[in-house]
């Protein structure tokens, strides 16, 4: 798994490959991303955003489904005032369908 690239998806960032399916926020709708940070061979990293230009990360949308549930508990002292709610974020899954860039670097 050398050749990789590093998206930034919603507020964090993530290190995908070709194949690879990740969760992604129900609001995110791009389906090509430009990397904040490409490996196109083992040991080689390209972080220039003149040459991060030529790269593109291509998703593709699988389905949609809902994130683990989030327990919250809110209590306040002296009172017995107690309340139990849970919380469940609506997510996508997409796939990292291909990097274009990369197969110019095998080339040479």
């Amino acid at each position: 798994m050398s050749k990789y690239a590093v998206i930034k998806v919603g507020s964090s960032q993530e290190r995908v490959s070709v194949g690879d399916e990740l969760s992604v926020s129900s609001s995110f709708d791009e389906s090509t991303l430009v990397p904040v940070l490409v490996s196109p061979r083992k040991g080689q990293i390209v972080i220039d955003n003149k040459e991060l230009k030529n790269y593109k990360v291509e998703l593709e949308f699988i389905s949609t489904t809902k994130s683990k549930k989030m327990n919250i508990f809110q209590y306040k002292n002296k009172t017995g005032n107690r309340r139990r709610v849970g919380y469940r974020e609506n997510t996508k899954i997409v796939k990292v369908k291909s990097i274009q860039g990369l197969e110019s670097v095998e080339e040479e």
